[in-house]
């Protein structure tokens, strides 16, 4: 009879003690989840979508091959601008910024569309470059992400958007100039330099924009 109740009360303690440790591994991983969604939506929209761009980039293999690698490199950068796009669009407030995404998406859309086809077109023994095209290119994405705004610092949704996008075109520029050096690629150079007066056109309507604030 002891011995009998001595196991029931083993058996209630394992149980308390299963039970309370199922307790403390859902506040935990409801208290790790909650930190997540913090941190997720503590931070800017559209430098979170910088963040993916990013992401996307790097994923992009290095071939020192500068046509290639200038467009391989800016379809994701063009997407990310897209992105940031659409969200001004459908949630931004200035009539003018929502009209600048506009045009953002529409120009930049063709223009992942032209460097798919150029890409296409490039020939298999393509020339490569020295390795200071592939420094520029890494400068260019350094500089992006250093001159991005804080994040305490966009508040308002369509300051935020000129605020993102302008180091990102700027960074555009900076890939296209390299590009402009080191190819041979008439076609690809035409391109680039389209891109170059494009970006800096809407980097100076944002600047203003801004200075209004």
């Amino acid at each position: 009879m002891i011995i009998k109740s001595f196991q029931k009360l083993i058996y209630i303690s394992v149980a308390v003690i299963f039970s309370t440790q199922i307790t403390i591994a859902q506040e935990m991983k409801m208290e790790n989840h909650k930190h997540h969604q913090m941190n997720t939506s503590s931070k800017n929209i559209f430098l979170s979508m910088m963040d993916t761009m990013m992401i996307e980039m790097d994923a992009v293999p290095v071939t020192s091959i500068p046509d290639y690698d200038f467009m391989a490199q800016m379809i994701p950068h063009h997407m990310g601008a897209i992105e940031m796009a659409k969200y001004e669009i459908s949630h931004g407030k200035n009539e003018e910024m929502i009209q600048l995404a506009k045009s953002i998406l529409a120009e930049q859309t063709s223009d992942i569309q032209t460097m798919k086809l150029l890409i296409s077109q490039l020939p298999n023994n393509a020339p490569k470059a020295d390795k200071s095209f592939d420094k520029a290119m890494l400068q260019s994405m350094t500089v992006m992400m250093d001159n991005m705004p804080p994040n305490d610092k966009l508040t308002d949704i369509d300051n935020a958007f000129a605020m993102v996008m302008i180091p990102h075109h700027q960074a555009a520029i900076e890939m296209a100039i390299p590009l402009v050096q080191h190819s041979t690629n008439k076609q690809v150079i035409t391109f680039a330099k389209q891109l170059i007066s494009a970006e800096q056109i809407e980097i100076e309507q944002m600047k203003a924009f801004i200075n209004k604030k």
